[in-house]
């Protein structure tokens, strides 16, 4: 027998004596999570999408009910702005507070002291039209902000187009792109900007791709590409070729001048031994992503050089026990290490796209020249006589 999966309920407010009484009003009848404030909140809404409800005080320290409601109802993505929130308020609140934080997107208000019927009505009505609206966007494949595929539409595609890649042996690649600082951005100014800075990109991102790419944006600032037919190289080379045109874009904001980078990941489907699926292929590009967001300068970063780096990093380890070397959860190296082919070509990409040759360091072309061999071959073997000469 399967087992039933409770409504997921996160409550927020600094006293601990509160949050447990409305845990116990709730019963065992939903999941609940804490916070002691609106930051820890936001934390965990950004990376749990099974939450369906909001209780949260208005006064709290570090971030209060009503920035963390503003933050909820500012978010690109659907399933966080549209999340039913409670405002927890207490005897020193004012209709004028309340009618505030009703403008601001409050779905409902709950005054100290509360009953468990209180607790219970709010939480079942709420949990309900969430699931409903839930059931609603399963259907949806489109984003309503940019009018690209959404996450399930890219979906949809990928899993046959890894089909068609594993049948006919071509590859297929997929490119993820996130907005450095996109929180910031956010809190800085309103969300009607934010979401015209983000239709802007998305508009330039697709003017850099052929009809055969497919464009995404799943929320967030963040952007997908799939790539038939596209070894990892070649989608290189097009990420990079977008992320320098979105590196020159600059916004004019209420006297500001803002410049926007994003953090790319990609992987592909070559060299893998067995028969991934497009799940497979996406979650490595998203954790390159968040890699190459650590760099100040966004450096791309590819699946295969995270493996490189990780193995490289067990390797030194081992062989120097005693030397700390800084290495994340997705396996990237703080240190940067140039020992691989991979490495190399991603570091000096620029310099060979525009021409700089001379900056190349000379001990590096052999690891640049040879996974462009087979390439080279290929590309002389179909050039006219005429032409060779």
């Amino acid at each position: 027998m399967s087992e039933v999966v409770k409504t997921h309920i996160l409550i927020v407010d600094d006293s601990a004596t509160i949050r447990k009484v409305i845990e116990k009003h709730l019963g065992e009848a939903y999941a609940v999570s804490h916070a002691s404030n609106g930051q820890e909140a936001w934390e965990l809404i950004q990376f749990d999408d099974s939450i369906s409800l909001v209780f949260a005080d208005m006064h709290m320290p570090v971030m209060n009910g009503m920035m963390l409601l503003k933050q909820i109802r500012s978010s690109e993505c659907s399933g966080i702005s549209s999340l039913p929130v409670i405002m927890i308020t207490g005897h020193e609140d004012t209709d004028v507070a309340k009618q505030i934080s009703y403008t601001m997107g409050a779905t409902d208000f709950i005054s100290k002291p509360f009953s468990s019927i209180d607790i219970l009505s709010r939480a079942g009505s709420y949990t309900k039209l969430t699931r409903e609206i839930a059931t609603l966007e399963e259907n949806v494949t489109h984003d309503n902000l940019t009018n690209l595929l959404n996450k399930r539409g890219l979906q949809e595609i990928g899993d046959r187009e890894i089909s068609s890649s594993h049948r006919h042996q071509h590859g297929l690649s997929i490119v993820v792109m996130q907005i450095k600082n996109s929180d910031e951005l956010a809190s800085k100014f309103c969300k009607t900007i934010v979401q015209q800075i983000t239709v802007s990109i998305a508009g330039h991102i697709k003017k850099s791709l052929r009809d055969e790419n497919v464009l995404a944006h799943f929320g967030s600032g963040q952007f997908a590409i799939l790539l038939p037919m596209t070894k990892a190289f070649k989608a290189h080379i097009i990420a990079l070729r977008i992320q320098q045109a979105i590196d020159k874009l600059v916004f004019k904001i209420e006297g500001d001048a803002v410049k926007i980078k994003l953090g790319v990941g990609l992987n592909s489907n070559e060299n893998c031994s067995h028969d991934i699926t497009f799940t497979e292929l996406c979650l490595p590009a998203e954790k390159a992503a968040n890699a190459s967001l650590q760099h100040n300068t966004c450096k791309i970063i590819r699946r295969d050089e995270l493996i490189h780096k990780k193995q490289d990093s067990e390797k030194y380890k081992k062989s120097y026990p005693g030397d700390e070397e800084q290495v994340d959860s997705s396996g990237y190296s703080a240190t940067d290490s140039e020992s691989s082919d991979v490495a190399t070509q991603n570091d000096f990409m620029p310099e060979i796209l525009n021409g700089d040759f001379e900056k190349i360091p000379t001990h590096h072309i052999a690891n640049l020249i040879k996974p462009m061999e087979s390439f080279l071959n290929y590309a002389y073997g179909h050039i006219q006589p005429q032409e060779k000469n």
